[in-house]
């Protein structure tokens, strides 16, 4: 599953789980199947357990019981069940959609401000290469001290 790993958001699909290496902080996609997997994350090489349910555990969660088709009352019981059911998954895929939407655009306004801090870095960077620069000037013509 590792191949699945997606480098760029912009590659991001609708059923992927987007997470961030906890080790470096690399945003990762991947396909839902690769839940609770151990992969390398591709910028520090480390190992990261995609979060999720596993999909091993979802197949097991998703098996019922047959329900025989001869009495309409198990039927109805299992059909009003399966309504719930659906029910209940489309309240989580909601959660899990508000969910992505509000993390994503954490992400992003975090991205703008690292964009921001990038620049005042640079900024403060060529400020002490001024400041060197002028600083072996001075050195540079401070007489020699008379022996």
């Amino acid at each position: 599953m590792a191949e699945n790993v997606r480098r760029y958001l912009g590659q991001v699909a609708v059923n992927d789980i987007v997470f961030d290496c906890p080790r470096c902080g690399k945003s990762l996609a991947i396909d839902m199947r690769g839940a609770g997997l151990m992969i390398n994350c591709p910028e520090c090489r480390q190992n990261v357990q995609v979060p999720g349910v596993p999909l091993t555990q979802r197949q097991a969660d998703a098996i019922q019981p047959r329900v025989p088709a001869d009495d309409p009352a198990e039927l109805s019981e299992a059909l009003d069940a399966s309504h719930t059911k659906i029910e209940r998954l489309v309240a989580s895929l909601e959660e899990v959609r508000e969910r992505r939407e509000y993390l994503e655009k954490v992400r992003s306004d975090n991205m703008a401000r690292f964009e921001l801090i990038g620049k005042d870095l640079v900024t403060i960077q060529n400020a002490m290469d001024r400041i060197v620069a002028v600083l072996q000037d001075a050195a540079a013509e401070r007489p020699a001290k008379n022996n």
